[in-house]
């Protein structure tokens, strides 16, 4: 064995050693679209958004604080330098002012030097809520619902691409059996034309006799190409869902167990509705505590009516002075600082009505989200036994076409016989096998056809 020769079969190996590893299986690409799909990264931002919210409606337990703080210079200060003459005052009392030296008073007396150019000022209010008619704890409970409502719908929203994900997968599964199907039916029918061409030639056929087995040779390349059509919007799907530009149709590594179907069949119709159609399915549960969010709105608006105050309480600190408080000497001789305690009532006596409109909205409100539960349902029950009878129709179109195949490989096996014993010709078996191999064709549609409904099926249940 030549170095060359050795070479080749290192490299096969090597590729067929390493292949595997950049398969993808169905785990790997649902990981990808766990990560990457932009939709389901919206969706997982919305939860986030959603946990601020309700971390700012908790937060309307706590006090409120706010800081004020200014600072002034003064170049000509309102209250200037006060100055008092002794001699006026002695003066009119005693009528002399010989006493003045004596007295040690000799000339004006300041009795104030006036304000400083600097001027400072420090507010602190606190405002505790108190008593708000159970506003602010309804309010936590509704964006704890939300919370809940937009966690289920990433969660809901994950199931759905990962089952349309594979049942991409599942279509690409079947689709390149098809493949198969159709090159072993090109094979079939070119050996066909050739012996057909050969019997027009020698006059033993008619030209449309060529044709037709020329056309049947056409039809064969153009399901060829529409299942290479079909493969890359598959493909494209799925790129689309993992928002991976790098995956091919070799990477994908998937196989579909009919078992699950068979078992699926067997199980009871109804049971699987109210599967469906119950507080288990995702969709339902979303609904369902949409509706407590209305009413919990609802209970708000109504306890946001003129004749229900809030009552909170506010503490307001305040300084005011020349010099910065704790920092500058003497801060204390100059200041004018308060402590004050405030009890607060607030409420809207009118506003033209709009809180009586607000409520009757939210009243209609609620009744809609009863509806929409209703709704739902009713798409759940149709869209459910739609892709049931679906099925099923696929599964007999399956069992007939795997009887009919049955009836035409008795044919070809009957013919091969006549034909090895010298009677028979090969363009007939040739044909015969064309015909199986359609069947066999419209199992793997059928199978294709039956696989998407029960993936969408298997959505609902979730």
């Amino acid at each position: 064995m030549n170095i060359k020769k050795i070479s080749k079969i290192s490299l096969l190996l090597f590729i067929t050693t390493i292949t595997p590893l950049f398969a993808l299986t169905h785990q790997e690409l649902a990981n990808k679209v766990y990560i990457n799909n932009p939709s389901l990264i919206n969706s997982k931002k919305d939860v986030d958004l959603a946990k601020l919210d309700l971390k700012d409606a908790k937060a309307n337990y706590q006090p409120t604080v706010d800081f004020l703080t200014t600072a002034t210079y003064m170049v000509n200060p309102p209250l200037g330098k006060i100055v008092v003459n002794p001699e006026d005052y002695i003066t009119g009392e005693t009528g002399t002012s010989g006493t003045l030296a004596n007295l040690g008073l000799d000339g004006p007396i300041t009795v104030y030097k006036g304000m400083e150019d600097t001027l400072y000022n420090f507010d602190i209010k606190i405002t505790q809520p108190l008593y708000t008619w159970n506003k602010i704890n309804t309010s936590v409970s509704l964006y704890d619902k939300v919370v809940s409502i937009k966690d289920i719908q990433a969660k809901t929203l994950f199931k759905k691409l990962s089952s349309e994900l594979e049942a991409r997968e599942a279509a690409i599964y079947y689709l390149i059996q098809m493949k198969n199907n159709l090159s072993e039916q090109k094979e079939i029918a070119e050996e066909l034309i050739s012996i057909v061409n050969d019997a027009y030639e020698n006059e033993i056929l008619v030209e449309q006799d060529l044709l037709e087995a020329q056309i049947k040779a056409k039809k064969i390349d153009v399901g060829l190409q529409q299942i290479d059509k079909e493969e890359k919007t598959q493909l494209s799907q799925i790129i689309k869902l993992t928002n991976d530009r790098s995956i091919e149709i070799d990477d994908i590594e998937y196989q579909f167990d009919e078992k699950k179907i068979n078992h699926f069949l067997t199980e009871d119709d109804k049971v699987l509705l109210e599967r469906a159609t119950s507080l288990s399915n995702d969709n339902i549960q979303i609904l369902s505590i949409l509706d407590d969010v209305k009413q919990d709105e609802l209970s708000i608006a109504k306890n946001s009516i003129y004749y229900k105050p809030d009552f909170a309480l506010q503490v307001e600190a305040s300084y005011s002075g020349s010099r910065v408080p704790l920092i500058e000497k003497g801060y204390y001789t100059q200041d004018q600082s308060g402590l004050n305690f405030t009890l607060a009532i607030k409420t809207n006596l009118w506003d033209g009505g709009k809180k009586i409109n607000d409520i009757a909205r939210k009243k209609i409100n609620e009744e809609e989200a009863q509806y929409n539960i209703d709704d739902a349902k009713n798409q759940i029950i149709q869209t459910f036994n739609e892709n049931l009878y679906t099925m099923k129709l696929a599964t007999s179109n399956i069992e007939y076409e795997e009887l009919n195949s049955k009836i035409i490989n008795s044919k070809i096996n009957n013919l091969q016989q006549e034909f090895e014993q010298g009677y028979g010709d090969k363009a007939s078996i040739l044909q015969e096998q064309l015909e199986k191999k359609a069947s066999e064709l419209e199992i793997l549609k059928q199978k294709t056809q039956r696989v998407q409904s029960y993936f969408t099926i298997m959505y609902l249940l979730n």
